[in-house]
């Protein structure tokens, strides 16, 4: 009788498994550090004046300044019109699985393309934002995101697609008239700032859970709210061709910097 050896086939299966493995880590490794981290409270700088957008800009005819609005009266006052300025980014975070990766990758997509403003108003030892307006330029989001394999820029024209951008270029949120808390110590507080919120030319009510911090004469501004698409009459992929679906409960983010002019 032969007695057959299995030791070491059993070393080999071992291996490749082990190999197999080793790859999938190594693949969800990449992914997740791919992976661009919300955006945050902006490094404010000083400016004096703020500077004034161009008024041959479409963007900025989005969103038009009002004619008269109150001035700060004392010192710590915030009262006035503040106006995005250079630095300010916003953008989108989706979750998508594609079938030839092992787990779900996070979309990254930005633009520093945003203009608008507040107008804020001291209430006793309250600001109060009074109205406002911040618009983006949807078709000039951008991915950021690392994807092994992929040319992640490939999806930014899908994306202006399904978010039909040649109809409807731009996005745009537009507060509430409600009290947030600036500290002016300069320490971060926090609001939750709902407005209505025009995605695809359909508008919303939407709430986003913002950062405010006092620094440099100037208010940095971050957060995010999560909305369903659908609602908005976007159509994500669902599986199309078994290739990608998309979550469509999108986070929006948001880091504004505002100046008074």
């Amino acid at each position: 009788m032969h007695m057959v050896k299995v030791g070491w086939p059993w070393k080999a299966a071992a291996g490749v498994a082990l190999v197999l493995v080793l790859g999938v880590a190594a693949a969800v490794t990449l992914v997740y550090h791919g992976r661009p981290q919300p955006l945050s409270l902006a490094a404010t700088h000083p400016r004096t004046p703020a500077p004034t957008s161009d008024v041959n800009d479409p963007l900025a005819a989005v969103c038009r300044k009002p004619a008269v609005f109150p001035a700060a009266s004392a010192a710590g006052d915030l009262s006035g019109l503040w106006l995005t300025q250079a630095g300010s980014v916003v953008g989108y975070r989706a979750h998508e699985k594609f079938e030839e990766l092992p787990s779900p990758h996070e979309a990254v997509a930005r633009t520093e393309r945003v203009s608008g403003w507040l107008l804020v108003a001291a209430d006793g030892e309250a600001t109060r934002i009074v109205t406002g307006c911040v618009a983006v330029e949807i078709g000039t989001l951008v991915s950021v995101d690392e994807l092994p394999g992929f040319n992640t820029a490939d999806r930014d024209k899908s994306t202006r697609d399904f978010l039909h951008a040649r109809e409807h270029p731009y996005a745009v949120f537009q507060p509430y008239p409600q009290s947030i808390s600036v500290l002016s110590s300069g320490a971060p507080s926090h609001a939750r700032v709902a407005g209505d919120l025009e995605v695809s030319g359909v508008r919303k009510a939407a709430t986003f859970a913002l950062d405010f911090q006092l620094k440099d004469q100037q208010i940095a501004a971050a957060g995010n709210t999560t909305i369903a698409v659908g609602d908005f009459g976007v159509e994500v992929p669902q599986g199309a061709a078994g290739f990608v679906s998309v979550d469509p409960h999108i986070t929006l983010e948001a880091s504004l910097i505002l100046s008074r002019p």
